[in-house]
C-alpha cells in the first residue's frame, strides 16, 4: 500500500505489507532507503494492527534516540534502553542495572508524566515521587529483551532506591556524553536519613562452612542421566570468595582458564575495562588448586546472577537478611586482621589503596610476596572446609515436591 494510505505513520516509518507477497498477514515497518532507492521492510511479527502500531512507535522512538534531539523531543525510555544495549549489559552487574532501569520505566508507566515522558520533564519532583513509589508497596510489568518481568514488591530500602537512581543517572549522563540530548537532568540522591547503614556484617567460619556444606548437597536422589552435583557452580563461587576475599560480582565472572596461572590468580575478568574498584592479582592457595583444576576442565561459563541460589540458602540456613554475598569478603578480611596479617597485605589483597603508602610504592606491589596473607588464607580455607564436612555430617538438604528447600537433621546411623 502507498505510505499515504498506511494505517499508521511515525516520522520516516510506516506500517505496510510486503509487496512481494511474502508473509501477507504480518505487518511490516517500512522505510525508504536512499542508498538502495527502495522500500526496506522490518517485520513487526504482529498480525493485529493495534499491536503493530505499538511496535512501529517503539521502533521509531528507538531509532530517533540515536540522533541528537532537543530535551522536549527526546523520550526517556528509549534513552534508557539504548544505554542498556551500549553499556549496561556489559558491566559486572548487568542484572542489577537492568532491574534499576525496569523499575524506573515501570514507575513512568504509572506516574502522571507517563511512558512518553521527555527529558525536559525529568525534574526533582519526578525523582521524589519515584522514591516514594519504590519505598511503599508497588507492582509493575515491563517487557525487556523479549520477555516480561512482572514485579510485586512490599517496598524497598532507601539504599536500593539510591542504586536505582545511580543507574538512571548513569544512563542519562551516557546519552548527554554521546550528544543525543543537550544535557543530563540532575538526579537527586536519597536523603541520608533514609539510607541504610553500611552492611559490613560478618559471620563465623562455622557459618561459612554451613554455606559450603549446603551448596555441596542435592535436594533429592539423583536419577540416571542427571547432573550428580548440580550446585557445584554455586559452591565454587562461594569457595572462590573464601579463598581470595574477592568481590561477589567478580567471582561470578571468574574463568580459571584465563585468570589462574600457577601460584597466582588474576581477579580482574579478561576483556573487562579497568575501573576504580581494583581487582588485584592474589595468591592461589594450595587447598584451592584442586578445585581450580576441576573448574578449568569443565569449561564453565560465567553467570549473571546468583540471587535465587543465595536467597534459597540464606532462608534454609536461617541467616538474617543483612547477610549478603559481600559478607564473605568482610568476614575473610576481619579474620586476616585478627590473625595478625600486615595491614598493607590485607589492603593489597582486597584491592584497596593503602592510604599511608605512595602511588609509586603501591605500583610495585607483588602478590607473590604475600607470605603472611597466603598462609592465613590457607588456614581459613581449610577451617571452612572442615566446618562444611561437619555440617554435612549432621544436616541434609531436602525438598518435597514443589515445596521449599529445607534443612533437616541427618538420621543417626545405628
Amino acid at each position: 500500500m502507498p505510505r499515504e494510505t498506511s494505517p499508521c505513520i511515525d516520522g520516516d516509518f510506516w506500517l505496510d505489507k510486503r509487496r512481494d507477497g511474502r508473509s501477507p498477514d504480518v505487518w511490516q515497518i517500512a522505510r525508504y532507503s536512499e542508498q538502495s532507492r527502495s522500500v526496506v521492510y522490518r517485520s513487526t511479527k504482529r498480525r493485529c494492527v493495534d499491536e503493530a502500531k505499538a511496535a512501529l512507535h517503539a521502533f521509531a522512538q528507538a531509532e530517533r534516540s540515536r540522533r541528537p534531539q532537543s530535551a522536549d523531543d527526546a523520550l526517556v525510555i528509549p534513552q534508557l534502553m539504548l544505554y542498556w544495549k551500549e553499556h549496561g549489559c556489559d558491566t559486572a552487574k548487568p542484572g542489577v542495572i537492568a532491574g534499576s532501569l525496569r523499575a524506573f520505566i515501570g514507575f513512568l508507566m504509572q506516574d502522571e508524566v507517563g511512558d512518553a515522558a521527555s527529558i525536559a520533564m525529568l525534574g526533582p519532583p519526578v525523582f521524589q515521587r519515584f522514591r516514594k513509589w519504590r519505598m511503599k508497596a508497588h507492582a509493575f510489568d515491563v517487557p525487556w529483551a523479549g520477555k516480561d518481568f512482572p514485579v510485586q514488591s512490599e517496598g524497598v530500602t532507601g539504599e536500593s532506591v539510591q542504586r536505582n537512581l545511580d543507574d538512571v543517572r548513569a544512563a542519562l549522563n551516557h546519552a548527554a556524553a554521546a550528544g543525543r540530548i543537550p544535557y543530563a537532568p540532575k538526579v537527586p540522591s536519597v536523603p541520608t536519613a533514609m539510607r541504610s547503614p553500611a552492611r559490613d556484617v560478618r559471620v563465623s567460619l562455622e557459618t561459612l562452612g554451613a554455606m559450603i556444606g549446603f551448596a555441596s548437597q542435592t535436594d533429592r536422589p539423583v536419577q540416571d542421566g542427571e547432573d550428580p552435583d548440580p550446585h557445584r557452580h554455586f559452591r565454587r563461587w562461594l569457595l572462590l570468595q573464601v579463598a581470595t576475599a574477592c568481590r561477589p560480582e567478580v567471582a561470578m565472572l571468574f574463568d580459571p582458564r584465563e585468570q589462574w596461572r600457577g601460584d597466582l590468580i588474576d581477579l580482574h575478568p579478561a576483556a573487562r575495562p579497568r575501573t576504580k574498584k581494583r581487582n588485584p592479582v592474589v595468591p592461589a592457595i594450595e587447598p584451592f588448586k584442586p578445585i581450580l583444576t576441576a573448574w578449568r576442565g569443565e569449561n564453565a561459563e560465567a553467570v549473571q546472577s546468583r540471587r535465587t541460589a543465595w536467597r534459597t540458602m540464606r532462608r534454609a540456613l536461617d541467616l538474617p537478611k543483612p547477610v549478603i554475598p559481600k559478607t564473605i569478603r568482610h568476614t575473610i578480611a576481619t579474620e586476616l586482621r585478627s590473625m595478625g596479617v600486615p595491614g598493607e597485605q590485607v589492603s593489597g589483597l582486597l584491592g584497596h589503596r593503602a592510604m599511608h603508602r605512595t602511588t609509586e610504592v603501591y605500583a610495585k606491589y607483588d602478590p607473590a610476596h604475600l607470605r603472611e596473607a597466603r598462609a592465613a588464607l590457607t588456614i581459613i580455607f581449610e577451617a571452612v572446609q572442615r566446618h562444611a564436612a561437619a555440617w554435612s555430617a549432621d544436616h541434609m538438604r531436602t525438598k518435597t515436591g514443589n515445596g521449599r528447600v529445607e534443612v533437616a537433621p541427618r538420621p543417626v546411623r545405628k
